[in-house]
């Protein structure tokens, strides 16, 4: 593969990473009319997971127990798929959405410290002002006049940014391991766990999510915002650095935004394009020339 190639790959597997997870707002937003929230991320993990093991045996990745990297996977299954999500989920049973996604905006930041202290990789001055002034921009996005909220569950919200981080982070200093072989049992992992507490504390009528719609959210859920978004996600880890990846967060609520406007009948005034130009101003900052379309080569990729 050319450089030029390898460069528009990485682009559109972060482009498709950004998009979907800047989609998966709507998709949680109708999930949770029916599902609640242990039991609906549960539900996304375990169908995800056996949808990437059927992949990983028809793409000869299946291997026999003993030859899986456990350790691994049982970590990734604890922060990128068990405490992110539940936290974030927790978070926002009590805090007003806009206030969440603020908080978890703090996550490129803790990337910041754990890459420098578990792999040596520190950002530019220029990544972090640009991280800062996409910060500022979801901030103007997401926060309007009145904030409610409590400190418990803030530090819920920044909890979550914080493990997916290091998660982040620990997928990028094992990233030797291919994509099909950790994600499917790190997620079946995680999924059931998850899915048990669901099923023991939370009341589902079951009735009720077997309607298109809220089939059709889990699904977008689990095979869209699962499968394919966290594929890319460690594909990137392989190929580019860790806080490249940790600011695409950044720009989630601005595609969030316009899915919403476009689809869920939200409205987006001035603030809203002012705190979105920001957020594309800081990400051009952070990320552009020197960012994700030359990491390939800075890192001697091909």
């Amino acid at each position: 593969m050319t450089t030029a190639s390898s460069r528009a790959s990485v682009i559109a597997a972060y482009a498709g990473m950004c998009l979907i997870w800047g989609t998966t707002w709507l998709g949680i937003k109708i999930g949770l009319r029916t599902l609640g929230p242990l039991t609906g991320v549960g539900l996304r993990f375990v169908i995800a997971g056996i949808i990437l093991s059927i992949v990983a045996r028809l793409c000869g990745e299946a291997r026999p127990a003993r030859e899986y990297p456990w350790r691994q996977i049982t970590i990734l299954s604890v922060l990128l798929f068990g405490g992110n999500y539940v936290l974030n989920y927790v978070a926002e049973t009590r805090l007003d959405s806009g206030l969440v996604c603020v908080l978890f905006g703090t996550l490129p930041f803790f990337t910041f410290g754990f890459g420098a202290l578990m792999i040596g990789e520190r950002a530019r001055p220029a990544v972090m002002l640009g991280a800062v002034l996409a910060f500022a921009g979801v901030a103007v996005i997401s926060l309007s006049g009145e904030v409610r909220g409590s400190l418990l569950f803030a530090l819920c919200a920044i909890g979550a940014a914080a493990t997916a981080s290091l998660g982040n982070v620990y997928a990028k200093k094992h990233s030797h391991h291919p994509p099909l072989v950790v994600l499917p049992p790190a997620m079946l992992i995680a999924g059931f766990a998850v899915l048990a507490f669901g099923l023991a504390f939370e009341r589902t009528q079951w009735d009720t999510v077997l309607n298109l719609q809220s089939l059709g959210a889990l699904l977008y859920l689990a095979i869209f915002g699962s499968c394919i978004a966290f594929f890319l996600m460690l594909w990137l880890l392989q190929r580019i650095p860790a806080y490249a990846v940790g600011i695409s967060s950044l720009i989630t609520p601005v595609i969030a935004l316009a899915v919403g406007a476009a689809f869920g009948g939200e409205h987006a005034g001035p603030r809203e394009l002012i705190g979105s130009a920001l957020v594309i101003s800081g990400l051009a900052l952070a990320l552009v020339p020197a960012g994700v379309a030359s990491a390939e080569t800075r890192l001697g990729k091909t």
